[in-house]
């Protein structure tokens, strides 16, 4: 397999232990699929900067750029990347902003771990990634 045929998926909370937990429970889908972290959102878009990612994992309540702000921008450079949303502060304002920003899915805090595969898989799918 080429790099061009890997799916690409960035994970994104200033958390390290939800980094961790989400990056090994997502390395398991297997060698198609490469799992990248980032710390913040900063550090989001500057690996988005020099990379495109098949799918977007990212925390909402983060300091700095937060994972609205950081949808928004991803948006305006590439409105069809699937972007999940982890948060432990859901409501329903969240979740309509999440639909406005065609956010494919919102997830509660503490995500279990065959809730953040299938939610990825299945998000992939959307982009026709997985047949």
């Amino acid at each position: 397999m080429n790099m061009s045929e890997l799916k690409r998926i960035l994970i994104v909370d200033d958390d390290p232990r939800v980094l961790f937990i989400l990056s090994a429970a997502l390395g398991t889908l297997g060698p198609d699929y490469e799992i990248i972290t980032a710390k913040n959102g900063r550090d989001a878009l500057s690996r988005i900067a020099k990379s495109q990612f098949d799918l977007i994992i990212t925390d909402i309540q983060m300091p700095d750029i937060n994972g609205i702000e950081l949808t928004q921008r991803v948006r305006s450079l590439d409105p069809h990347t699937p972007m999940v949303w982890i948060t432990g502060y859901g409501s329903a304002h969240t979740r309509a902003e999440g639909d406005n920003l065609g956010v494919y899915k919102c997830l509660e805090k503490p995500v279990k771990i065959g809730e953040i595969r299938k939610t990825a898989l299945e998000a992939l799918e959307t982009r026709g990634y997985i047949q």
